[in-house]
């Protein structure tokens, strides 16, 4: 059965007409939940001993209007742990970086004049020197209320600017750092922090606090983001989801996407969606990801198809994935324009491939082949499994396999380069079951 899921959507994602590419760090935290976030790009640090690391945690958190709702799981900092970074994709050494991330505090501390940060930038060969640094500090006055702060660099106490503790621990908010190189000068470069409750400017406003500088030398360059677990005494428990990191502020995404659905005939996929604008749209890649015990999780590029570039005409798309096992498995599109940025959009159902009814061998493909061909094969139950190949004379030339297999949709590859060219036959015989069909080999 079809399930068709519509989405009318209008996401915020970071897009321009320059030619450099603007988007440096994407991270919604699409892992399972409980795995360490170094087995997935980010590198763990300070203290030395590996206590309290930074895990996947469940759930993520969603935010009207920003990102895919939906999508991935999130990060949850605590204290007295390890700290944890992720390489930009480029150095940033001119310019403006921006940072877009939720958070999501539990608890926080009153600290008079003080507080701990959470996160800050670092060049690309530090894990001391942080710059941009966001704190958290509780009301002392309100007990479910928290102030956000903002230093430059490494300065604490009275030299962090504070906001107003108007913030509501429990509450998700959408934060921005912002980080200005100052040309020509040696200790004026400006750090700002932005917050939201609610909604995205499609233009940048304001800042909620700066901008910001300090007499500290400034970093040569900002080359990785950095989350930090700080002092069991001064620093919050959040959660933390959806960063973004970019070379400006944002538009709206180039593609807007109408549906996603999903079609199953036997162990073919096919994948229909459609937009009803698109911005400078290169194309999609299709991923996938299989949901057994037996597979590692992760996403799989099996294939791309071109976008429309600019355009406000409805398009339709469709993708069919071939032979698959059986297992169930997830889908989502990666949308790319032509400046490199990216945003992904999933498949909201998961994609089940059932055990075939009755016993079937397929004609290999292709036919004719030089040296390799492919073998589909189907099981209705668990069974023994043997293909030979034979010559036009019946003589035995190959063994393609031997072995038990379970019930499913089986593929095997068979490589011919040591035999002539000519007609062979290949048989399979299984539990109850024996076939045979023709193959030319043509070199």
């Amino acid at each position: 059965m079809t399930k068709k899921y519509f989405l009318t959507v209008f996401f915020i994602i970071f897009s321009f007409t320059v030619s450099l590419k603007a988007q440096l760090l994407v991270e919604s935290f699409d892992y399972p939940a409980g795995d360490s976030l170094g087995a997935h790009g980010w590198v763990h640090f300070s203290p030395d001993l590996p206590t309290n690391r930074l895990l996947v945690t469940a759930p993520g958190l969603d935010y009207t209007g920003y990102q895919m709702p939906g999508v991935g799981n999130a990060t949850t900092l605590s204290n007295t742990g390890q700290d944890a970074y992720k390489p930009l994709s480029s150095n940033v050494t001119s310019g403006s970086l921006y940072s877009f991330f939720l958070v999501k505090v539990d608890t926080a501390r009153i600290i008079a004049g003080g507080g701990d940060y959470f996160f800050g930038y670092l060049p690309s060969t530090s894990t001391t020197n942080y710059t941009c640094r966001v704190y958290i500090r509780k009301s002392v006055t309100l007990n479910n209320t928290f102030a956000f702060g903002i230093t430059k660099n490494a300065i604490s106490g009275g030299a962090v600017l504070w906001s107003d503790s108007v913030y509501t621990l429990g509450t998700k908010y959408l934060v921005c750092a912002k980080y200005t190189f100052v040309t020509g000068t040696t200790n004026d470069d400006l750090v700002s922090l932005f917050v939201f409750s609610s909604g995205v400017p499609s233009t940048e406003p304001a800042p909620t606090l700066g901008p910001v500088t300090s007499t500290t030398t400034d970093v040569l360059n900002i080359g990785r983001f950095a989350l930090r677990q700080g002092l069991a005494t001064t620093s919050a428990n959040l959660v933390l989801d959806e960063i973004y990191s970019g070379t400006d502020w944002t538009t709206l995404l180039p593609v807007e996407l109408s549906s996603f659905s999903s079609a199953v005939n036997k162990n073919i996929v096919e994948l229909n969606w459609a937009t009803t604008q698109e911005t400078n749209n290169m194309g999609f890649e299709i991923e996938r990801k299989s949901n057994s015990s037996q597979s590692s999780g992760e996403w799989k590029n099996i294939g791309n198809v071109s976008g429309n570039g600019t355009s406000s005409s409805v398009h339709n798309y469709s993708f069919t994935d071939r032979n698959l096992s059986t297992g169930n498995y997830s889908y989502r599109l990666k949308q790319i324009d032509f400046n490199g940025n990216f945003e992904y959009f999933n498949l909201q159902n998961e994609v089940n491939i059932g055990i075939p009814s009755v016993f079937s061998l397929s004609q290999n493909y292709p036919n004719p082949f030089n040296p390799a061909t492919t073998i589909n094969f189907d099981l209705p139950v668990d069974s023994k499994v043997n293909i030979k190949l034979f010559d036009i004379s019946g003589r035995e030339a190959a063994t393609v396999i031997n072995e038990f297999k379970t019930a499913g949709y089986h593929t095997v590859n068979f490589n011919a380069s040591g035999l002539t060219s000519g007609v062979y036959f290949y048989n399979l015989t299984g539990a109850n079951f024996s076939v045979t069909r023709k193959m030319l080999l043509v070199k």
